[in-house]
């Protein structure tokens, strides 16, 4: 199983005074790499990479190769799913931190 990994900061423009904006951190699941790269590469749309082509040929070969595209603080990555890690509850509800 991969996914792929979208953090992206979204603005709420109702009112053009007084913006605001969250950072979102999105997963999508795929049962192959193929499929999630695929996807991975449709996420690119950041104006910067829609109207520079080689900008855009540098995102798209270091997502392909590294797995990974950052532009600022946004990014997009295709990872390998790994097995769940099972933490044990504790009796007084603390934070295991």
């Amino acid at each position: 199983m991969y996914a792929v990994i979208r953090h992206t900061f979204v603005l709420d423009l109702r009112d053009k005074y007084n913006s605001q904006g969250e950072w979102q951190h999105k997963v999508w699941l795929f049962d192959t790499e193929r499929k999630a790269m695929a996807y991975a590469i449709t996420l690119l749309t950041d104006p910067v990479l829609i109207g520079n082509e080689h900008y855009l040929a540098h995102a798209l070969e270091r997502l392909q190769t590294g797995k990974f595209w950052q532009l600022g603080n946004e990014s997009v990555a295709v990872g390998k799913v790994e097995d769940t890690i099972h933490i044990e509850e504790y009796e007084d509800e603390k934070s295991i931190h």
